[in-house]
């Protein structure tokens, strides 16, 4: 596999800060109904928040800072037995209700209640790292069968924008070519396609852990695992994509609180219909989408509609400023000209992205995203979600210090 690192300077850096982002995290329970392997909070089973809570830490939420879409997720949201009225009261606050599950138990009739109560969209969180009834011990390639189950779902209830993450494993990084050869087969289905590093920390790892001045004990947190996971980077899942779309580019990102350009979490908007994949998108483009939309509603877009995502052959006009979706346009045009045919045919734009999770550094400082787009409540702060199990089991945010009787990995 070739070596490949993205290049940041031909990207749009996302302008996204704490007070004034695209995105925010709202979590009505923590419990859930499968486990996850590389999953970032404890189970639990008596976390079920009242309405009047979830009320209470949503006008937290919506008052210290300004976003687009309000991410409803846990645990497993679905989970909650009066998640149609948390849908509705994020609603009617004026953001656009997402729901962030693992899809057990999504069906046509709770689809069609939540999208009534005024669900702008779902993200689906599936890989095989996950102890699923009927799927246990299912590759990613054979998940994709379910994948399509669920996007079918959203599909047939029609306006619903349909996302799909994945945890990536050293053991199914040579799978996403599966997984992105199903998603751009599908862009009247799939709108947006999220593969996330798996983060984790090792048992007797190189690091001790400091909170508020003193050491504390990392074997009952989630982020222990004796799992080998690895360091794969942005990078590692980048050299794969483009394996299945050799002309591939991001077109934005954020960067890290570290190193300004890390690449943790960056997006590629790909057009193409069912037949054939054209081309990206460029930073131009991005630049337009999320300025203007910030210009004209007055918030960085998140989730663009289905309708929106399938008006490709206008977004092609604004290959007068973006020269990488001039390519783009040269190459749909050609196929026009071969097959009239195409003309009559929607092109979609596809959100392709990637995310690097915090990586400790050698002196035991964290590069986090910088300009966090999954901001939570606690103790009536914005804290990132990741990192939120460190606030609820030591009181705050955790430092690394480099242990001397363990080798570091170089």
């Amino acid at each position: 596999m070739l070596d490949v690192r993205p290049d940041t300077r031909r990207m749009f850096r996302l302008p996204w800060t704490s007070a004034d982002n695209a995105m925010t995290w709202l979590e009505p329970t923590r419990a859930c109904n499968i486990t996850c392997d590389a999953c970032f909070a404890l189970n639990d089973r008596a976390s079920e928040k009242s309405l009047d809570r979830i009320r209470h830490e949503l006008d937290v939420l919506l008052d210290k800072r300004r976003c687009d879409a309000m991410l409803i997720a846990g645990g497993e949201p679905l989970t909650h037995p009066l998640i149609v009225d948390v849908v509705r009261m994020v609603k009617q606050r004026g953001v656009k209700p997402v729901l962030i599950t693992n899809g057990v138990g999504v069906d046509r009739p709770l689809v069609r209640e939540l999208k009534r109560a005024g669900a702008y969209g779902f993200t689906f969180h599936v890989d095989s790292h996950q102890d699923r009834p009927g799927w246990k011990g299912s590759s990613e390639a054979e998940l994709n069968e379910l994948r399509d189950r669920l996007a079918g779902i959203l599909y047939a209830e029609s306006g619903l924008t349909c996302a799909f993450n994945t945890t990536i494993f050293p053991d199914t990084l040579d799978a996403v070519p599966d997984i992105v050869r199903w998603a751009v087969a599908r862009p009247e289905r799939v709108h947006i396609l999220t593969l996330i590093c798996v983060r984790m920390l090792e048992k007797d790892g190189p690091w001790r852990f400091v909170a508020g001045g003193r050491e504390v004990d990392m074997s009952g947190s989630p982020y222990v695992t004796s799992l080998d996971c690895g360091h794969l980077t942005a990078e590692d899942i980048y050299s794969r994509i483009r394996s299945v779309l050799p002309d591939f580019e991001f077109c934005a990102f954020l960067g890290g609180t570290v190193h300004s350009d890390s690449l943790k979490w960056v997006i590629g908007c790909r057009l193409g219909s069912r037949r054939r994949s054209y081309g990206n998108a460029g930073r131009r483009f991005m630049e337009v989408m999320q300025l203007g939309h910030r210009l004209t509603r007055g918030r960085y877009l998140a989730y663009s509609s289905p309708a929106s995502a399938g008006l490709g052959q206008l977004a092609l006009l604004l290959g007068v400023l973006d020269p990488e979706l001039r390519a783009t346009a040269r190459r749909y045009l050609a196929d026009v000209l071969r097959h009239p045919s195409v003309l009559f045919s929607r092109l979609h734009v596809q959100s392709l992205s990637v995310v690097q999770p915090a990586d400790i550094q050698p002196d035991g400082e964290m590069d986090t995203c910088d300009g966090c787009p999954n901001r939570t409540f606690w103790n009536e702060l914005l804290v990132p979600a990741c990192r939120l199990e460190e606030y609820k089991l030591f009181g705050g945010p955790l430092r690394a210090v480099p242990r001397t009787d363990v080798q570091r990995p170089s």
